[in-house]
């Protein structure tokens, strides 16, 4: 069976069903082209790799079947085919135990924690802030979105001044990130993914993602998320007016 570069994707991001997910997962232990493929595809695989590397140091000792001599079979080239059927049911055992065991890919709230932690206060000092600018990010934005991002509400965040409202993407679905400064100039955002009727409502959930205190909810096909400056960012006060301009 052929898969394509799209439906092993779809496979590493969790996106098939489980039919096809054990197509794929069956293939993949026959056929070892199609294992470098997946793994090619899969940014984690270069990580699981180096994890295999420590294995039989930690893995616990398996207590073998005890030894039953068998006569000598001499066929043409014998020990060489051995060598190859050792070889495969290696590579087979190897490659079931990485797919079990490769890490899941991350959400969008962990991609987005991970983009703000690259932030520093000299990234937004220089942001056109202007009302005309943001007027032009704001329309942009909520457009993308299809909803109100409820910019008065925005703006009255206290602590924080509005610096920017920025486009960007997560597995095809719109998100924006709407960027401010603290007082001390330190850079903090609130996020809102479009992820379509049907998606789950998520009451509110506070955790340090990337050395960022976050708090993330949902609420009829919204995804929101905001993300404090440091760790321990107080984001109660924020907080207050988010969850009532954008339930969850």
């Amino acid at each position: 069976m052929k898969f394509s570069d799209e439906t092993l994707t779809a496979y590493l991001e969790g996106r098939l069903d489980e039919a096809e997910a054990r197509a794929i997962e069956s293939a993949v232990e026959a056929d070892p082209e199609l294992e470098q493929r997946l793994m090619a595809l899969d940014p984690f695989a270069p990580v699981v790799q180096s994890v295999f590397a420590r294995v039989p140091a930690e893995t616990p000792a398996v207590e073998l079947p005890e030894h039953v001599p068998v006569a000598p079979v001499r066929p043409a080239g014998g020990g060489l085919r051995l060598l190859a059927v050792a070889a495969s049911v290696a590579v087979v055992a190897v490659s079931a135990t990485y797919w079990a065991m490769r890490p899941k890919p991350l959400g969008w709230a962990a991609q987005a924690a991970i983009y703000q932690s690259l932030y520093t206060p000299d990234t937004i000092a220089s942001l056109d802030s202007s009302p005309q600018a943001l007027d032009a990010q704001f329309a942009m934005a909520e457009e993308q979105l299809g909803r109100s991002l409820n910019r008065a509400a925005l703006e009255a965040l206290p602590g924080g001044e509005l610096k920017r409202a920025q486009i960007l993407s997560f597995k095809g679905k719109p998100l924006v990130q709407v960027v401010f400064a603290d007082e001390q100039g330190q850079p903090f955002a609130f996020c809102v993914i479009r992820q379509g009727e049907g998606a789950p409502t998520r009451e509110l959930k506070q955790a340090v993602l990337s050395g960022l205190a976050t708090a993330t909810w949902a609420q009829d096909g919204y995804g929101y998320m905001l993300i404090g400056a440091r760790d321990q960012t107080d984001l109660a006060g924020q907080l207050d007016i988010l969850t009532t301009s954008f339930p969850g």
